[in-house]
Parts: structure tokens; sequence; C-alpha cells
């Protein structure tokens, strides 16, 4: 499977996941079927920053599009208040980069000190945006463990840990119940993402001059939009 293809299915299954976050009678498959999104998104960032010929200018256009994601949102709350607009992935995104350059760096400088305070410095902030301790673990499974045998079973256990390990002590008693994993936190279901990661062949697939900037028109205009139906149907 083409890079194109698998890109349009995660934001096929994104679509799905706002759908519910935002309309929330809709079925609750969608956001377990959305899970699976985010995990390919970050995976082609790694691809994105190992092919690249410019890391800059690709960071530069993913912190571009998380400061108009933010700045919209900002104004869309303003003009429809009562509600959030958190969603960023740009943000998260660019923190991914920002994390796979600090990581390369201090590999080639041999800058231990420097590396470790520039890297901790990265995952601290990253805390801080959508996805959190999951984005800090699928940067860097992704890059430094990419092409390798041991990516698929690092990516299955820092999901499994970093989904459900935070709640283990606020959800104790019913942690374990089919209603608390596929409804109230399905967000280990991002596991089932590795058979599209599998199926990747490495090309990219149909490249036509839309393609290259839809999924960064696509996701802050149908956030938008969604928030805006949500808005309009509370009474």
């Amino acid at each position: 499977m083409n890079a194109f293809t698998l890109k349009l299915i995660a934001l096929a299954l994104m679509l799905l996941d706002h759908i519910h976050f935002y309309l929330p009678d809709s079925p609750n498959w969608f956001h377990s079927a959305g899970r699976l999104a985010a995990p390919v998104f970050f995976f082609f960032v790694a691809e994105g920053y190992a092919h690249t010929r410019n890391i800059r200018r690709y960071m530069r256009r993913m912190f571009l599009f998380a400061l108009v994601m933010a700045g919209g949102s900002k104004l869309l709350t303003f003009t429809m208040p009562g509600g959030t607009l958190d969603n960023n992935i740009f943000l998260s995104l660019f923190a991914a980069l920002a994390l796979m350059a600090a990581l390369d760096w201090a590999r080639s400088s041999g800058q231990t000190t420097g590396g470790i305070l520039i890297c901790g410095t990265i995952m601290g902030a990253m805390f801080f945006v959508e996805y959190s301790l999951l984005a800090v673990s699928m940067a860097i499974v992704f890059h430094l463990l990419r092409g390798t045998k041991a990516m698929i079973p690092a990516f299955i256990l820092s999901s499994l840990v970093f989904s459900l390990a935070p709640y283990a002590n606020v959800h104790r008693e019913e942690m374990w119940t089919a209603h608390y994993l596929f409804v109230v936190n399905p967000q280990w279901m991002m596991i089932f993402v590795i058979p599209l990661i599998l199926a990747y062949n490495g090309t990219r697939g149909p490249d036509p001059p839309w393609a290259k900037y839809s999924f960064y028109i696509f996701y802050p205009l149908h956030v938008w939009i969604l928030y805006s139906i949500s808005w309009l149907a509370t009474p």
C-alpha cells in the first residue's frame, strides 16, 4: 500500500473520530476507529524527516500551520463561545520533528550533556501538546527504530504503557472491563494500526498537485466545520 492511500485512510479515520467528539450521539466505534489515525501521521512524519532534503523548511511549514490552526480556533471560539477547540496535531507533529532533529544532533555531535538537556526540554514541552506521552513515544520509536524489526514491538509496548498506565490508579477497579477499554479509554486500540503500517510499500503513490497540502487544509477545516455544527446544534 502506498503513502497516498494510507494517508487517505488515516484522514477518513480521523474524520470519524472528530465526528464522535463534536457530535456525541454518533456511534462509539467512530472514536475507537479514530485511534488508528494519529500513529499513521506520526509514522509518515518520521518518513518525511528521513527523506526530506530540507528539514528546516519542513519544520517551518508544520509550525506555520500550527499557528494558523491555533489562531483560527481562537477566532472561532471567540465568535462561537461556550466550547473548546484544543485540537492541533500540527503542533504535536512539529514537536516530533524537533525531537527527531535533536536526537540526531545529539548522536552526531557527541554533545551528551547538551543533547540530554535539549531532548529533555522538547520532551517536557510535548507533555502539553496533543497526544502528550504518546507523541514522545511515537516520535522516538518511528525515528530511532525506523526500518528495524524492533519498531513494531516497541510501538506496541509503548502504546499500551502510555495509554493505560497513567490512569491505572484513577480507574483501578474498572480498568480491565470491556466498557472501560472500548468506550471510556480506547486509546490503546491504536496498536491495531500495525497491519496498515506493515502494508506500506515505501512508495508515494499518486502525486496530484493538490495532494501535498490536502492534509494541511483538510485538518483545520473539518475541525472548524464540526465545531460550528456542534455549536449551532446546541440549544
